[in-house]
């Protein structure tokens, strides 16, 4: 009986530190996603772009993501497709944020959730990489994505 006592305390201990650990790994990561993402700031908007001259939206969170070890896709409406979809109000800081300003059913702008109601993007409107408040792209907004 006290073996199977011991037993059981050890792996309530074991997966009460997995579980922290998982949690404190998905914490740090869309830190470093954020961190990372606003230290381009300012930097010019270019279509096409991968950050030799400037960015585009969707080369803009290809190098972010790529500086934290995830590989997504270079185009907006593939990386849409990746990871785990989210609605606007399960949203979390790290998550890829997918808008579509044509009307029509697919992707044509991609940006990083940063909380708080705001992320950022590549804006070819601000031909530089800014913060945007969420609620001013709302109608545009089409799901998230979470890949951490």
């Amino acid at each position: 009986m006290k073996l199977s006592k011991n037993f059981i305390i050890l792996s309530l201990f074991i997966l009460t530190s997995t579980v922290l650990n998982a949690q404190d790994f998905n914490y740090s990561s869309s830190s470093s996603i954020v961190k990372m993402a606003k230290a381009k700031l300012g930097i010019k908007y270019v279509w096409g772009g991968n950050g030799q001259r400037g960015y585009d939206c969707s080369g803009f969170t290809k190098e972010v993501f790529e500086e934290n070890g995830i590989n997504i896709p270079r185009n907006s409406w593939k990386q849409a497709k990746v990871g785990k979809r989210i609605s606007k109000r399960n949203l979390k800081r790290g998550d890829l944020v997918f808008f579509n300003s044509k009307h029509h059913k697919g992707v044509n702008h991609v940006g990083i959730y940063l909380g708080h109601g705001k992320f950022i993007h590549a804006s070819r409107f601000h031909k530089r990489i800014v913060i945007s408040k969420f609620r001013e792209y709302r109608r545009y907004f089409k799901w998230g994505r979470r890949l951490s």
